[in-house]
Order: C-alpha cells, then structure tokens, then sequence
C-alpha cells in the first residue's frame, strides 16, 4: 500500500486539500445511481488490496460492474469477485443483526479494510416495522459503525432517495449527520457533478475516479 493510503481510502485521493486534512472514515454517496459508484469504489478497493466487505440493504449490488472493472484491468472476474464478501439482508432486523453481530469478527485485524453499506436505511422504511422500533435498530447500528470505524476500517455507504419513507425522513438525517463526508451525484448535460454537501463544496467536473466509473458504467 502507497504512502499515506493507510490514512485515507484511495476515493478521496486528488480532492481539495481542505478536505483531505481530515481524517475520513465514514463517507456517504447520495443521489444519481449512488449504489453503483459505491460497488464500483468496492471493485477498485479489492484490487488496490483491501479487504472488502458489502452488506447490501438495498439489492442493489451488481456483480457485473466488478467483472466490467476486474477484464478493464486485465483481471479475471471471478478472482476480484471473490475477493468481496457479499451479504444480504432483506428486513431491518437482519440488517441491524449484520452490522452489530457479525461484520467486527470478519475483519482481519492486519489488513486495511472497507465496508461498503448499500441502502443502510431502506429496510428501517418498512412500514410492518414500528416507527420506534426501527429508529432503536436504526441508531444503534450507526452507534456500532461509529465504534467500528478507526485506523485501518473505513465505511462506505450509499442511499438512494427512491422509496423513501417520508414519515421516517429523520433516519436520513441522522445517517447525514454521522458521517464525516456526504457526496451527492447530480447528473448534468455532459459531465455530471460531485456536490459535497457536507462540508458544502461542488465540483464542476469529477475527478478521475468518477470519470473512469461513468465510463466503466457505460459500457456494453
């Protein structure tokens, strides 16, 4: 691993100097097809040696992104794919068991790690769920991600706005408030845009990273 990628996950690498300063642990992708740049940063993070760990809230993960990255670099799709352990949940509380009970035993303590979270909040939406009872899962996985994230484990996750709960808009809010950076993908003519909402700064183009994913993304 290159000089100072042990400090900060290599997707921040080429930002503006004010926000690489910090030290970023937990970053959140909002707006335009935010579970597929989060597959696409999981991909690049297993190649460039992490270990990489997805539980997808969302059933958005999407393998052939990995396979479209993996024959880009000459790789053999299967062995990048297993090189990110998947899981699945498909009601709050198997994600909220995922987080608390069985992410921290997986990580290997000598290697960098990255834990890519797709759709955190989607399944604390559901209705068949009490509104207290998912706000209780809800804040204590964010308590356990806060307790987890550190030196050599870095969070990323991805929200999409569609199918929101409006009644429960708040769990939005507070997954914005805990981590340390919010970017939002906002699609344009030509080039798109990065917004950093938190702390608030936009990008008129994306840096390179979001360039070779709009491309990668885009192929047949």
């Amino acid at each position: 691993m290159k000089e100072g990628e042990q400090e900060y996950f290599p997707l921040f690498r080429g930002l503006p100097s004010f926000l690489t300063r910090r030290p970023l642990k937990k970053a959140l992708i909002m707006g335009e097809r935010p579970e597929k740049f989060a597959v696409y940063l999981a991909a690049l993070a297993a190649f460039l040696g992490f270990q990489v760990l997805i539980a997808d809230g969302a059933n958005t993960f999407d393998p052939y992104l990995v396979s479209r990255f993996a024959r880009r670099e000459n790789l053999s799709p299967l062995v990048l794919l297993k090189k990110i352990s998947i899981a699945r949940a498909f009601t709050c509380h198997q994600f909220a068991t995922l987080i608390q009970e069985r992410l921290e035993p997986l990580l290997a303590p000598q290697a960098y790690s990255l834990v890519v979270l797709l759709g955190p909040s989607t399944m604390f939406f559901d209705e068949d769920v009490p509104g207290e009872e998912a706000a209780f899962l809800f804040r204590q996985t964010l308590a356990k991600i806060n307790q987890m994230a550190g030196e050599k484990v870095f969070f990323l996750l991805s929200q999409s706005r569609r199918g929101i709960n409006q009644r429960r808009i708040f769990l939005l809010r507070e997954l914005y408030r805990m981590a340390d950076v919010v970017l939002k993908l906002k699609p344009a003519a030509e080039d798109g845009q990065i917004i950093f909402t938190k702390p608030p700064f936009t990008l008129p183009r994306p840096w390179e990273v979001f360039e070779e994913f709009k491309r990668l993304a885009g192929s047949e």
